[in-house]
């Protein structure tokens, strides 16, 4: 199995982040993958009303890699200690993918992976009203 995370770390520009800092926002474009050397990054879900805690990731993560292909970032990343990250250019990471099929295999997995530990998530949220709202 190809290592995603070792191909995209070779090609990748270091990045330290500071606690605190913003690395994207949901809405951002999606102008880069990164991958976490050190620290530790949490995703939220922010609204001008609610910031959801989602997961937080350490060393040997990518983060982004939905929004290379989409066009923008579905959470926002936040530093929770100084961390050291790979930045690596979405189009760089798309052409990337497109020239290897083992390395798109591999991004396919990991996404598979992702979509899987939202929808744990989603399920494991307090009940909520879904009906329709009526909009006439």
């Amino acid at each position: 199995m190809t290592d995603l995370f070792a191909e995209l770390d070779a090609v990748a520009i270091s990045a330290p982040i500071r606690k605190g800092s913003v690395i994207f926002q949901n809405g951002d474009p999606g102008s880069a993958v990164y991958l976490i050397r050190s620290g530790r990054i949490a995703l939220v879900w922010a609204d001008p009303n609610d910031v959801i805690p989602m997961d937080l990731h350490e060393p040997g993560r990518i983060l982004g890699l939905p929004a290379a292909f989409n066009g923008s970032y579905s959470a926002t990343a936040k530093a929770v200690e100084d961390s050291e990250l790979g930045f690596v250019p979405s189009d760089h990471v798309v052409a990337m993918l497109g020239s290897s099929r083992s390395l798109m295999e591999a991004a396919v997995r990991l996404l598979g992976l992702e979509v899987a530990r939202m929808r744990s998530m989603v399920s494991n949220l307090p009940e909520c009203d879904l009906r329709l709202v009526d909009r006439r």
